[in-house]
């Protein structure tokens, strides 16, 4: 039985392979200890303190809420294992790379649900494009995320063709983690709610299903909840970190206020001395254990002013850039900030543009051809639903990294409405 699914799915785990392997090459070539020295490194050192004292902290050594607890718990289990040194690196990296790749083989399955192997499988390819290889030699919550999401994306789309408790199971767990990630994967749920539906989904079932994944999630998020509720005295259900990019977000675009036409200190800093003043010390600073949530909340505090006053002077600046510029920004943005294998960013940004024109030419062909409009629904909304949440705040070339696996995925649907229009031509 298992020679029999090897050869059936050999073109695919023969790319898996490669991908593997050139990824182990960039690791090579960047080393284990290969850091930007940003959210990265401090995300393993939270790992370490999680491992140490078993709190969530990121970025200073106090309880912190900013981020959600999936990648500190993760990168303890791994600092467990193999200490706090260089091993601790390379098991990390070595654990992404692992991610990575197998990120390809949902991609490869999810497609194959639908089309040929050979359409499911020439996607994977794309997942050698060097911003994506040197992701993946990168301990942020990107890779991961990818995995959780292409995990969540397959589970949904075998329910879709063939209900079972397996594949909800499997959505449940992927949903989890990637909500232990970021907690943005809540804007998948309505999307697959809708998809199984189009499928003919049994709608009690569903009903049932999703009453036990609101459960399974409520056994998170009530501890959580009161967690935070207890070190800083707010309810924060899920992140307080959401201030400082809807405040970095209101630096770009079009028509934006400068700082020094705005009057900070009675719309901002009156209103944060006001509004917290029982984290202040007696000395008229905020304690420590409250300074992060506090800058935090200043930080959103100032990204609304300043919201108001755009709206207020230049309404059509204002909607041109959360509607329009920062989504495209962001659509068209690669993450890739070190070349990899000498491979040039111009290089690297041709085969993005080659990944958004296929997956253009799936949506297209689905509405020309009637077919798979339920799958693009799914993956291009999860797509575009992400890139507009995260424009909302701060547009970055980042946070578009691990949503290109929907694009991949939405690809080799667009090769196979290709073939058999290229097929219906000749006929």
């Amino acid at each position: 039985m298992w020679k029999e699914r090897l050869k059936k799915h050999r073109l695919a785990l023969f790319l898996l392979l490669l991908l593997f392997a050139v990824r182990l090459a960039a690791l090579h070539e960047l080393g284990a200890r290969y850091t930007l020295w940003s959210d990265d490194a401090s995300y393993v050192n939270s790992g370490i303190r999680f491992m140490e004292t078993g709190m969530i902290t990121i970025h200073s050594e106090w309880p912190s809420a900013q981020i959600m607890p999936g990648m500190p718990v993760l990168i303890a289990l791994v600092a467990r294992l193999f200490g706090t040194g260089d091993a601790l690196w390379l098991a990390l990296k070595l654990l992404w790379i692992s991610m990575g790749t197998l990120a390809a083989w949902f991609l490869y399955r999810s497609v194959s649900l639908f089309t040929p192997r050979w359409c499911a499988a020439l996607p994977m390819l794309l997942l050698l494009r060097p911003d994506l290889v040197w992701m993946d030699n990168l301990v942020l919550t990107e890779t991961p995320y990818m995995l959780a999401l292409s995990a969540g994306v397959y589970c949904t789309l075998k329910l879709g063709k063939s209900p079972s408790w397996p594949a909800f199971w499997g959505l449940a767990a992927a949903f989890m983690a990637a909500f232990l990630l970021r907690a943005n994967i809540l804007v998948y749920l309505p999307f697959a709610i809708v998809y199984l539906l189009l499928s003919g989904y049994d709608k009690r079932l569903l009903l049932k299903q999703s009453a036990l994944l609101a459960l399974v999630l409520l056994c998170f998020l009530l501890p959580w909840t009161a967690r935070n509720y207890a070190r800083f005295h707010a309810f924060i259900p899920v992140t307080y970190g959401a201030g400082n990019p809807l405040l970095l977000g209101t630096y770009q675009g079009h028509g934006y206020p400068a700082d020094e036409e705005l009057d900070y200190a009675a719309n901002v800093d009156a209103v944060v001395r006001e509004t917290y003043r029982d984290y202040y010390g007696t000395d008229g600073q905020v304690q420590p254990r409250y300074q992060q949530y506090v800058s935090l909340a200043r930080d959103g505090i100032m990204a609304k002013y300043r919201q108001k006053v755009w709206w207020q002077r230049d309404k059509a600046g204002f909607l041109r850039s959360y509607l329009v510029s920062k989504p495209a920004y962001m659509v068209r943005s690669v993450f890739y900030w070190q070349e990899v294998f000498g491979i040039e960013w111009e290089q690297v940004i041709l085969a993005h543009r080659l990944t958004l024109l296929l997956s253009a030419m799936a949506a297209a062909l689905a509405l020309l051809l009637r077919r798979y409009r339920a799958q693009v629904l799914l993956l291009l909304g999860t797509y575009v639903a992400h890139i507009y949440m995260y424009a909302a705040g701060f547009a970055f070339d980042r946070y578009n990294a691990p949503l290109q696996w929907l694009l991949l995925a939405l690809a080799g649907l667009g090769l196979h409405l290709m073939a058999r229009l290229v097929q219906r031509q000749k006929g």
